[in-house]
This record gives structure tokens, sequence and C-alpha cells, in this order.
């Protein structure tokens, strides 16, 4: 179903049909090498689109959502600041995985593409065929981390639901393979209920979770 957001946008949805086809829209003021990206990448079974300016590229994205956004900061018409400020205003958009691909040495130009999330970065020239690499790659970064977003939450409910609720800024984070659960408690009991919660959750868990370690603080004021 389509959520409320993307239908004030006018944002289509993601394709529904279980097709493996990946999605990639490049954005690149280069026409040329537009035509060079969009030929080889059909070849390896990518369904492309392309976009020479800013607002293209914004328009690109609300007819259609991408799997990844290839994108080149400098783009005519709006810039690729522009193009990430946009998708950061829709949910939809905004979870779509971003490479920079640029040839772009101005400071002024990259500090403006800097404080939004970007999945990858390359300077060109990139052949085509390690492009594909580095598509499928952010694709697999973004199922990794969606998995282990996932896979905290479920860890953050299970300790709440064994606690009682009574660990106090609870938050479950994955660094490294370790996963590290912090919070704060009045008990030095809760933080033991806690801790049996955690190897609750490995022994039902039939993923691995990893090493387990406890930062919970017990204090008073908790």
């Amino acid at each position: 179903m389509m959520s409320l957001e993307s239908r004030r946008a006018g944002i289509a949805q993601p394709r529904t049909n279980g097709s493996t086809t990946i999605r990639v829209l490049i954005a690149d003021p280069d026409k040329s090498l537009l035509v060079v990206y969009r030929e080889v990448l059909s070849r390896e079974g990518f369904d492309v689109i392309t976009a020479p300016s800013g607002l293209e590229c914004a328009r690109r994205l609300r007819e259609r959502i991408t799997d990844v956004l290839v994108l080149e900061p400098q783009l005519p018409w709006g810039g690729g600041d522009g193009v990430l400020a946009t998708m950061r205003e829709i949910p939809d958009l905004a979870a779509v995985p971003v490479m920079l691909l640029t040839s772009c040495r101005d400071p002024l130009v990259l500090d403006r593409v800097a404080p939004f999330p970007i999945s990858d970065y390359h300077v060109k020239p990139l052949a085509p065929d390690r492009l594909a690499r580095r598509v499928r790659n952010c694709l697999e970064n973004r199922r990794l981390s969606s998995n282990l977003a996932s896979q905290n939450g479920r860890l953050e409910r299970w300790i709440d639901g064994r606690t009682g609720g009574r660990v106090r800024n609870l938050r479950v984070e994955s660094i490294d393979g370790r996963v590290i659960v912090h919070g704060c408690s009045g008990t030095y009991h809760v933080r033991q209920l806690a801790l049996a919660a955690v190897l609750e959750a490995i022994e039902a868990s039939q993923s691995k979770l990893g090493t387990v370690e406890l930062d919970i603080e017990v204090c008073g004021s908790c």
C-alpha cells in the first residue's frame, strides 16, 4: 500500500512483482557518458534511467523510485545538493542509497553534499563494469543495514518486555560484529534482568547476534 507521504508527493512506489532487475538512476550533465553507462549497464541486466540536470533527476525520482542513485554533484539546474535535499524530505526517497561519482575538486561543491548520507564515493573516470559492481555493493550494504536495524529493534523490544520497561533510554546498536545494549536502570537487579533477556534472545534467535556487550549504567536517578 502506498504511504501517506508518497500519495501527497505523487511518488511512484517500488516494484512489488518480485523482479530482481536493479533500477539505477544516473544523474550527470555529460550526456555522452550517460549513453555509455546506459548501454553497458543495460547489457548487465540493469534497468537504467538517466538525467542530465538536477530538475530532471528529481522528476525521475518522483516518477519512479530507483534502487540506487548515481549522482554527479555538479548538476545544472538544482545541483546534487538540491536533489539530496529533495530526497531527504520524502521518506521513500530518503531510503535510496546514493553513490557520488564525480570529477569535482571544488570544496564548496563537495561541502554542500557532505551533510547528506552517501553510500559510496568515487572519482571519475570509472569503468562501466566497475560501476556495476559498486551499484550492487550499495544494494548489499543497504540490505545488511536493514537486517541489522530489524535485529536491533527486536532485541530492544525483547529486553523492554522482560524488564517491564525499567531500562531507561534503551538502545541497541551493532558495531563491527558487536551488539551493544545501552541504557540505564535504577538497580543492579534490572541490569541482570536485561542481561538474562539478551541471553534468552540469543538462544531463541535463529540468526547469530554476535558478541553482546551490556552498557547499562546503574544510577539512582533512573
